[in-house]
């Protein structure tokens, strides 16, 4: 029953990434020059990251939902949650007018000539986003996530329609402005009945406050406090570059950095679909946690192996095809932040299963180490190697932070021995990855249009991850058993 859970959970956490990809690939299709997309590529970053700093809370909150004992306590952390989650969509309000402001005085929004009106228009949106997203998370806390995922589904497809409408009408740069607020405001209208199924009289903006709530602030401060570490440094990490990139630089290589960024995002939060459907089993104590865990550690090697190398081969030639060449910064970014996201992408499980198992001050540790090297090595290596040095600067970052003090940990907590989990995990993700990037290079020789891009990158990833597949299978029945859970065992 478990597994069924977790493959359907995965299942609508996969279906919400690709819409989020898709709709993240017909958005770009809207844009006019590669100059517009730099400029409004890193704003629409800032408001899509200020959602997650929500203080550490949910998190706490909702490891407390999933173990309530009844449906008095369940109601209690709920009724809270929403409290916290009202002062906190104010406060990323504020922040989120203040950090857009700012943004506009950098070179690359100066040389716009977009209405100053723009930035802070948009950054009044993130308290919205931060309500709808803190309502969307409560849904895990109550074992809905599967619907949680269907709702990001449905606003990722929202999000398009809104913005295509919004170019047709003659909106335009405006209708991001659009794009960003109504789908939100949609999800709300349609998860609070959920919430209030758990919880009746729940109010969607409660301001008020009590000592009591003081009290279980204070109660939860130890676990948020590291989780909000963790929230602060991850933001940072997966976004810190395309800033440091915008600020520096303007004109074409803006937008080209950011849109291979962004490419390579979606299909990072794709990959990690499974990664992240485990916690709550790990959280929950779940006998099958533990089990599901080991599998989907050894299966990303695989995944994140041969999906990285397709990429970093794929990813310059589609941009081409699918816009034009200037576009296109060639192979460089696209191999660079492939290797980043592969040392990651290795480490996601073992950070996953340290995320479950309440190890959050660990991680934060880890994640700032990450960052402080990336940052240091962005300035001799970007003033030699301009925006490539920026791209360099943090995969040697990744390498000190997560390569092997991620796993490390991981053995360390988990009792198992670091020489094997390293040994499973990079001889599949090496071998996965040679054979998935020369049949990608095979299928990219025939040429064609862009769509010939996709499904030659498709057909690579699916052989290769295929024959694993099936020699995990042979495997499998040489030992005398045909179960599906055996055949995994041997990937």
């Amino acid at each position: 029953m478990v597994r069924s859970i977790f493959v359907q959970t995965v299942f609508w956490k996969a279906a919400s990434a690709v819409s989020w990809a898709l709709v993240s690939l017909l958005t770009i299709r809207l844009f006019q020059s590669v100059e517009q997309f730099g400029l409004v590529s890193p704003a629409l970053l800032v408001l899509g990251s200020l959602p997650a700093l929500d203080g550490g809370f949910r998190v706490a909150i909702n490891r407390r939902l999933l173990a309530a004992p009844d449906d008095k306590i369940r109601t209690e952390h709920l009724a809270f949650g929403q409290r916290l989650s009202t002062w906190f969509s104010t406060g990323a309000m504020v922040l989120g007018v203040l950090v857009l402001v700012a943004y506009s005085f950098t070179p690359n929004a100066r040389s716009s000539g977009v209405s100053p009106l723009f930035y802070p228009a948009l950054g009044l949106t993130s308290g919205l986003i931060l309500l709808a997203s803190a309502l969307l998370q409560q849904l895990t806390g109550l074992g809905l996530q599967r619907r949680m995922f269907a709702l990001q589904l449905l606003m990722a497809w929202l999000s398009l329609a809104i913005l295509w409408a919004g170019f047709r009408s003659g909106a335009g740069i405006w209708s991001f402005l659009l794009s960003q607020g109504l789908p939100h405001a949609i999800a709300i209208a349609l998860a609070i009945p959920m919430v209030r199924t758990a919880s009746p009289g729940l109010r969607l903006l409660d301001f008020s406050w009590s000592k009591h709530d003081t009290g279980r602030l204070r109660e939860l401060w130890p676990d948020s406090s590291a989780l909000l570490q963790m929230q602060v440094w991850t933001l940072l990490l997966y976004t810190v570059d395309v800033f440091i990139v915008s600020w520096i630089w303007k004109g074409p290589q803006v937008g080209q950095y950011s849109l291979v960024a962004n490419l390579f995002s979606k299909l990072r939060n794709l990959l990690q679909s499974a990664d992240e459907a485990v916690w709550p089993l790990l959280t929950s104590k779940q006998e099958k946690g533990e089990t599901i865990s080991s599998g989907v550690l050894r299966f990303n090697g695989l995944l994140y192996g041969a999906a990285m190398s397709v990429a970093a081969v794929a990813t310059g030639p589609f941009i081409i095809g699918y816009k034009d060449p200037t576009w296109s910064s060639g192979g460089h970014f696209a191999a660079l932040i492939g290797a980043r996201y592969l040392i990651s992408g290795v480490a996601s499980q073992p950070a996953w299963w340290l995320y479950g198992h309440g190890h959050l001050v660990t991680l934060a540790g880890h994640m700032r180490r990450e960052l402080a090297v990336s940052v240091l090595l962005c300035g001799p290596l970007g003033w030699f190697l301009g925006a490539k040095g920026i791209a360099v600067a943090f995969v040697f970052g990744t390498a000190a932070g997560t390569l092997l003090p991620i796993p490390l940990e991981y053995a360390r907590r988990s009792g198992r021995k670091l020489a094997d989990i390293l040994l499973q995990v990079w001889t599949r993700a090496l071998l996965a990855g040679l054979a998935a990037g020369a049949l990608a290079l095979l299928g990219l020789g025939f040429g064609g249009p862009w769509w010939n891009t996709v499904l030659a990158s498709g057909v690579a990833l699916g052989l290769t991850l295929g024959a694993a597949f099936g020699l995990a299978a042979w495997k499998a029945r040489r030992a005398g058993a045909t179960e599906r859970i055996a055949i995994a065992r041997h990937l």
